[in-house]
């Protein structure tokens, strides 16, 4: 498979039209702080790095599951990347550990951040 289209199964997969409503949540809690003069732009856009990596290991896993399940084998609507083979079960697999990783790691520095290290 050429790189290029590949690049355009993981975005497919990602399902970008989704991470509008992740980042709501943090859009407001950050509005909130700011008007009560306790925002940190570093908390503040870390805690977005988070939730769009939960949203896509979420839309990853989404994915991967109903694949091998089969749930998206008669799907009426865009092809599922794992169901349609543009991304392999092991490939999809991988990336969501990955994503697990990148997002464990958002997730200690964001409470870091927030609280600081006495937190743990």
């Amino acid at each position: 498979m050429k790189n290029t289209s590949l690049l355009k199964a993981w975005i497919s997969a990602a399902r970008i039209r989704t991470l509008p409503l992740s980042v709501s949540g943090i859009l407001i809690g950050s509005s909130y702080a700011y008007f009560s003069e306790k925002f940190t732009f570093s908390v503040f856009f870390i805690a977005i790095l988070t939730t769009i990596s939960y949203q896509l290991l979420s839309n990853f896993a989404n994915d991967y599951g109903d694949g091998v399940k089969g749930t998206d084998d008669n799907r009426i609507g865009p092809k599922r990347s794992v169901q349609s083979g543009l991304i392999s079960r092991v490939l999809m697999k991988k990336g969501m550990i990955v994503l697990s990783l990148i997002a464990s790691f958002l997730t200690l520095t964001l409470i870091i951040l927030a609280f600081g290290l006495n937190s743990f």
